[in-house]
């Protein structure tokens, strides 16, 4: 009996030592060197594989997980229970990591996606809670704006990373997102903004991905 209470506790002392060495600064610096675009990278010392996904009838594509998978209306309505609920949501039960949209009946032409952010800027104002804005960021492709925002917001039990961009899409607005729990940003946050760099609509020739460009420094509304 106690050589096995004993075993138990080698065995916790591992795992614990597992985890810390997971979530070191080490670590994080280390994988943060890889990218999404490389196929399969480490989240934490986890094996992720990321893959280019199509939605709204092909029109558009971004990178993801390969193992994310549609969440059913239930499951959305569960996560956001605030209401707001995106049309999409994708994820997976392995990384605190979530990507999704709303394509709006908002009629805005693609002159003025540029602005978007702005817009967004005042409906936070609007709502009260605290928000952090980290930056704002627009690229011109050759036939297309992409413009958003990066911001750090307030649940009721978390604090949460959320990057936001927008984009005209047959002259309504598409609302894409990609966030997580802010006590992951140091590890998360790249892989978000690649994840929106290969954000593109499908009209286009693939591009380089470049990262934003972070234009804007961090505010507290």
């Amino acid at each position: 009996m106690v050589q096995m209470d004993e075993e138990l506790l080698r065995r916790r002392e591992m795992h614990e030592e597992f985890e810390r060495e997971r979530f070191s600064k080490e670590t994080v610096e280390k994988e943060k060197t890889q990218s999404i675009f490389d196929g399969t990278i480490l989240i934490n010392m986890v094996p992720v594989t990321f893959t280019e996904r199509t939605f709204l009838e092909d029109k558009v594509a971004i990178w993801m997980p390969e193992d994310f998978t549609e969440l059913s209306p239930r499951e959305i309505a569960i996560s956001y229970p605030l209401g707001n609920k995106p049309d999409k949501v994708y994820a997976d039960s392995c990384l605190d990591l979530a990507t999704g949209y709303t394509y709006t009946q908002h009629e805005v032409p693609e002159e003025y996606i540029g602005d978007f952010p702005k817009v967004v800027r005042i409906a936070l104002e609007r709502m009260g809670p605290k928000v952090r804005i980290l930056s704002e960021d627009m690229r011109r492709t050759e036939r297309h704006t992409i413009s958003s925002i990066e911001m750090i917001s307030h649940t009721i039990t978390e604090a949460v990373y959320n990057l936001m961009y927008f984009a005209s899409l047959e002259g309504r607005v598409l609302m894409g997102f990609i966030n997580f729990n802010y006590q992951n940003m140091e590890r998360y946050q790249s892989i978000a903004q690649e994840m929106l760099a290969s954000f593109r609509f499908t009209d286009e020739k693939e591009q380089d991905c470049v990262q934003p460009s972070n234009q804007s420094g961090g505010e507290i509304l």
